[in-house]
């Protein structure tokens, strides 16, 4: 029979049945678990506001020993693939693991557990996926032949798949949706990745999602102002055909490329979700930059010469000029003490390459012209580039 338990009660069950474990230590195995499936259901907090839980549906199994080896990285199981979460060594995962079940190889069993573990021999360079409890406790465990206690301690532990006081259940997010939150901030201040300078983009995805659906209990009511008009300066509007279109772009991009890197590989598992474990959301957020990159590059590759030669430095430092945009793209932004700042590359109709940094949140999908003063004339990676200051846009 399979149990359907709360992902955040996995936590307590394992605590009972290390009670078991510690009795059959002369056993030297490791009780465990089998994942047969899960599903998502809608639950309520003390409020009333709805959101979506993860259920795991599990059974059972079981077995142990263990030297000499070094760990590589966590494996977060999914119905669509495995995320690989290293440690932050340069020794790739194998790819046998990218769509391994949730099985202990040094014991043989399979546990329902979101996570296993990947471990290497530092003398053999042999790899081995293990469960928390051989990774943990190398000689104790619990033998398969006490699975029969396995049940009452189902029935004492899921009764009722209720959340029990203090726990914590991660929240999963419409994946789709919050691309489109994504797509428009990018559109806007272009990416900005967690590196511990300003603010993210998907953390600003997130934020601006949460204001939109009420989740504001734990922003500053300041904050939640000055969000709706950042949205409201910028335009935002992730139900617009064209933002849902780059969306779905995106995802049958991914959903084709190879698994070259585990990089990759997550990206891939990740995008094939329907709902998005909150932790898997800075990992969704940089799809964009790098379908953006990997689409480009073979054109820049084969344009990079003719570019180069196209573009020209335009009139005199310290000259005011006009000129009609041809195309508009907002680089990046970080944070400064007056506030946000855009470094913006925009493209005149003969193909010369102009740059404006500003604080300000120009409109430049309903402007057809821009008017600014010439600061300096630069040069990057052989394009010659026209920065401008003081800029005015025209429809």
């Amino acid at each position: 029979m399979a149990y359907s338990i709360l992902e955040a009660n996995m936590e307590r069950l394992e605590k009972k049945l290390t009670r078991i474990q510690n009795k059959c230590k002369k056993f030297g195995c490791s009780f465990t678990y089998e994942k047969v499936g899960e599903e998502f259901k809608t639950l309520k907090d003390e409020r009333g506001v709805e959101y979506q839980a993860k259920f795991i549906l599990v059974e059972a199994e079981g077995k142990a020993v263990l030297n000499d080896w070094m760990f590589i990285a966590s494996v977060q199981h999914t119905e669509k693939g495995n995320i690989i979460n290293s440690t932050g060594c340069s020794i790739e995962v194998p790819e046998r693991y990218y769509t391994s079940e949730p099985i202990c190889e040094h014991c043989n069993s399979r546990r329902a557990r979101k996570d296993t573990y990947i471990v290497m021999n530092q003398v053999t360079g042999e790899f081995k996926q293990v469960g928390k409890s051989c990774l943990k406790d190398f000689t104790n465990g619990m033998d398969a032949a006490m699975i029969s206690q396995y049940y009452s301690f189902f029935d004492e532990m899921v009764k009722g798949e209720e959340p029990y006081s203090g726990c914590w259940i991660e929240p999963h997010y419409e994946l789709k949706e919050f691309l489109c939150y994504v797509s428009e901030c990018i559109r806007s201040f272009g990416y900005a990745k967690r590196d511990g300078f300003g603010k993210s983009t998907c953390d600003r995805a997130f934020d601006y999602w949460c204001v939109n659906h009420g989740f504001t209990r734990w922003i500053p009511e300041k904050l939640v102002e000055q969000y709706k008009e950042e949205m409201a300066d910028n335009h935002f509007d992730v139900d617009s055909e064209r933002v849902i279109q780059q969306v779905n772009e995106a995802l049958e991009w991914i959903s084709g490329q190879e698994e070259s890197n585990n990089y990759m590989h997550n990206l891939k598992v990740v995008c094939s979700l329907e709902w998005c474990p909150s932790g898997s959301l800075g990992i969704a957020a940089s799809l964009f930059p790098t379908w953006n990159r990997e689409l480009a590059y073979q054109k820049k590759q084969e344009e990079k010469k003719a570019a180069a030669s196209v573009s020209r430095h335009v009139g005199e430092i310290g000259q005011r000029i006009s000129f009609n945009i041809s195309e508009a793209i907002a680089l990046t932004s970080w944070e400064t003490e007056w506030g946000y700042t855009t470094l913006w590359k925009i493209v005149d109709e003969s193909g010369n390459v102009f740059t404006w940094k500003t604080s300000s949140c120009p409109d430049f999908e309903h402007a057809v012209k821009i008017t600014g003063t010439i600061k300096a004339h630069n040069e990057f990676r052989d394009c010659k580039q026209t920065e401008l200051t003081r800029c005015k846009l025209a429809a």
